[in-house]
């Protein structure tokens, strides 16, 4: 009890509801110091990678961001809870699919999509207010002449139905017109069992209200197929987080960008893009400077550490682990690159005593630069036949690639 009275109101042990962080220059100094060593230690793991990348050969530095983006997008899926082969999430990102794709392999396929299209953009088009809000789908923020109707569209936000329930009361009338014919037609037939007739009116007007539902022969119609909560003010999260996101701009990259995952999942400013938080905090880092080439793996890190983030956790504990996370995800982004460079390394040997014009080379720069490559897809990229392919497959020996489908045809290989 004395160590916890004894901290600052910040790093309370039981958190407020709403996320409160207002750093003043005292309180940013206070911070930067009880969080100095681990900042520190993040911003440097980070540079260092970002660093590498940036001097490696740029086949390598390419395969090793295409391969972050995978395994980012796999380690989003694991800390919901959920499994994301690599294996099944690189092919059906080719289209090569073995078995049906599940929904984890559906939504990591998105996620690999939205890095892709981060990593082409510049960090402050992303974060700019009008692109966040335009992404997350939230309405633009309100003038001064709007303030006297925001009551009152707050409580209308409030009064909205579910959309099962938006059936009109003629809808009920007829239902409940089907339910007395349904009574009638049991009371003709001595044998019907009242029961019944209860259990097909209920499934009359289930078909009915779903009918009305699911109508996606209008905009309007499919808009209400989305499930969404009347009372989420996804506005009123999404502002608080913009505002820390903006009071982090006098504190180091790291911790600016620590202060900003955490704050978002605490918030949760969108109901349904939870995922791109993360994908937000390493675009923090990019614009700060700390990783120019590439875009930082953040969810891999934190999937590789023993932490856990908690709402139920005080502030100092969660950025800590946030910032261990940073430096986990640049660790495992310089491994990765050592073992690109081996694989390389290994397959040109045996390109050496070949013709000028052998393509071997080349397909083994395919086989990094790329996280599967397949007969077809080599063929194209090397404008030769497959046959070509094969037969070069075969000169790889012992260093050529794993092999992802385990099937005799329409096979693919990929450094995993």
């Amino acid at each position: 009890m004395k160590s916890r009275t004894r901290q600052v109101e910040i790093f309370s042990a039981n958190p407020s509801p709403e996320y409160r962080l207002n750093l003043s220059e005292d309180m940013a100094i206070h911070i930067c110091n009880r969080l100095g060593k681990a900042t520190e230690a993040a911003a440097i793991a980070l540079a260092r990678c970002d660093e590498r990348l940036s001097r490696a050969n740029p086949v390598l530095a390419e395969g090793a961001r295409q391969r972050g983006h995978a395994f980012e997008a796999q380690a989003l899926i694991g800390l919901t809870g959920g499994l994301c082969p690599l294996e099944d999430l690189v092919l059906h990102d080719a289209g090569m699919d073995v078995r049906s794709p599940t929904r984890e392999i559906a939504r990591a396929a998105t996620m690999l999509d939205e890095r892709r299209r981060l990593a082409r953009r510049e960090p402050a088009e992303i974060l700019s207010p009008g692109a966040l809000r335009l992404r997350l789908g939230i309405a633009g923020s309100e003038g001064p002449e709007q303030t006297d109707t925001r009551e009152t569209s707050s409580l209308a936000a409030k009064n909205v139905a579910a959309p099962w329930d938006r059936i009109g009361e003629e809808d009920d009338d007829e239902d409940h017109a089907s339910e007395d014919h349904l009574d009638l037609e049991g009371e003709d037939d001595p044998a019907a069992d009242p029961a019944f007739a209860e259990i097909d009116a209920l499934l009359v007007r289930t078909r009915k209200k779903l009918d009305a539902w699911n109508d996606l022969t209008s905009d309007e119609g499919r808009k209400n197929l989305t499930l969404r909560d009347p009372g989420y003010d996804a506005a009123g999260r999404f502002g608080r987080w913009q505002q820390i996101l903006e009071e982090g701009r006098g504190l180091p990259a790291a911790l600016a960008a620590a202060l900003a995952l955490d704050a978002w999942l605490w918030l949760e400013p969108s109901e349904r893009a939870g995922e791109l938080g993360f994908a937000f905090a390493a675009t923090v880092l990019r614009q700060r400077g700390v990783a120019d080439v590439h875009l930082p793996a953040l969810a891999l890190g934190l999937r590789r550490r023993r932490f856990r983030w908690g709402p139920h956790l005080p502030l100092a504990v969660r950025v800590t682990g946030l910032l261990g996370a940073f430096a986990e995800a640049a660790a495992f982004g310089q491994a990765d690159l050592d073992r690109l460079s081996l694989a390389r390394t290994l397959m040109l040997r045996r390109c050496q005593n070949r013709r000028g014009n052998s393509k071997l080379a080349e397909l083994v720069d395919l086989f990094v630069s790329s996280p599967l490559v397949t007969v077809q897809l080599a063929a194209v990229r090397l404008k030769v036949t497959p046959q070509a392919i094969e037969a070069m497959l075969k000169q790889l020996g012992g260093s050529l690639p794993r092999e992802l489908t385990g099937r005799k045809r329409y096979r693919a290989w990929g450094i995993v």
